[in-house]
């Protein structure tokens, strides 16, 4: 199926509201039209004259950055201003701009959970919680002896977690009666003919960010052309999202191994280390980007490194007594994460029929250099 920008709008907003950035942040459509046929993406860190360049030499009609260009509004459009310029060469170039920003930082599986992946941390915490995902209760009926087949793929996406058990759910046996009408096509029974089925009521909680891609599975699995379910929302405080993420390795590591590994990662020989490295770590916090506002809930964590992109020399001086601050640069610390996002987003397309071309961006450098 073809595909508006309106469509990926909706689609990017069922996996990064916009309601998950912080205040005062801008997301969503920067440049462009709803109605916009797009037929292939640019996944971007920014918006540079050579990635718009690359854009078109490309034949991509939608430029997905993770910076938005107007996060500073511009009081002028003056081409003889880098901001005025970048945005009337996007004009001319018919490109449309959408930017996930924090919402992609917060989100479940984005750009932080991407680098404690990377780094091989466990038990995951945020850090900094700003929001919380509510939960509801799913309720579903199924023909007995497709209940393990719906369990597999519900909890596979990711329901059913209850603390450090997964695919949790209950079951209780009940009778559903139906009449297909003409159109149906039922997977018992007969059109226009009264019909009863012997069903299991299988139960399970939902966080809210995953309903969209969960029930999108249960209707692929499930054996009825028409799916019963109801939604219930809990009194629960629900799932903290935020911004960062802590967690810890199986056994302690040697600071100048955890150096090592980061190096690795970021493909650098140098970073910046504040404050008083230990001999040892276990737990470690980190944030992408500018990350200078997070250190004190990296020492209240207990971690004894918190990795960040840049912190200030005000925010880092004095130290916090048993932590460490590596900062690996803002733009190295989230740039790594836009080939996997932009395979990420080509699944997302691809499982909600929407042909597109999403490409990772190859011509960006990093603004700053050591020399």
């Amino acid at each position: 199926m073809s595909a508006t920008l309106r469509d990926i709008l909706n689609l990017l907003e069922s996996h990064y509201p916009s309601a998950w950035a912080v205040p005062g942040d801008r997301v969503g459509l920067e440049v462009g039209h709803p109605r916009q046929a797009v037929e292939a993406i640019l996944v971007a860190l920014e918006v540079t004259p050579a990635v718009i360049a690359e854009a078109g030499r490309r034949g991509a009609q939608l430029l997905l950055t993770h910076h938005p260009l107007l996060y500073q509004p511009l009081k002028d459009v003056r081409e003889d201003r880098p901001g005025g310029q970048v945005l009337a060469a996007l004009i001319r170039a018919g490109l449309a701009l959408v930017s996930c920003h924090t919402n992609l930082d917060i989100a479940p599986g984005g750009l932080n959970d991407y680098l404690a992946g990377r780094l091989g941390l466990t038990g995951l915490e945020v850090l900094s919680p700003t929001t919380r995902d509510p939960w509801y209760k799913l309720v579903v009926f199924v023909p007995v002896g497709y209940e393990d087949r719906v369990r597999r793929a519900l909890g596979d996406a990711g329901l059913g977690v209850i603390g450090r058990y997964s695919h949790c759910s209950f079951a209780s046996p009940g009778q559903g009666a139906y009449r297909p009408l003409p159109g149906a096509a039922p997977f018992q029974g007969e059109v226009g003919q009264l019909s009863r089925a012997v069903e299991s009521r299988l139960e399970f909680l939902a966080p809210e960010s995953l309903l969209p891609e969960a029930l999108t599975l249960l209707k692929e699995t499930h054996p009825y052309d028409e799916v019963a379910y109801d939604l219930y929302p809990l009194r629960h405080p629900g799932t903290p999202l935020g911004l960062g993420r802590v967690g810890v390795w199986p056994e302690p590591r040697p600071f100048s191994q955890v150096i090592a590994e980061v190096k690795e990662i970021f493909g650098l020989d140098t970073v910046q280390v504040w404050g008083h490295p230990p001999r040892q770590v276990q737990r470690l916090a980190l944030c992408s980007g500018s990350g200078g506002d997070l250190l004190a809930a990296a020492a209240e964590s207990g971690a004894q490194v918190y990795l960040t992109g840049e912190v200030r020399h005000h925010q880092a001086i004095p130290a916090y007594e048993g932590l460490a601050v590596v900062a690996v640069g803002h733009y190295v610390s989230e740039a790594l994460f836009m080939e996997p996002w932009s395979r990420q987003l080509a699944s997302l397309f691809q499982e909600a029929g929407l042909a597109l071309n999403v490409m990772a961006a190859a011509g960006q450098a990093a603004p700053c250099n050591y020399v």
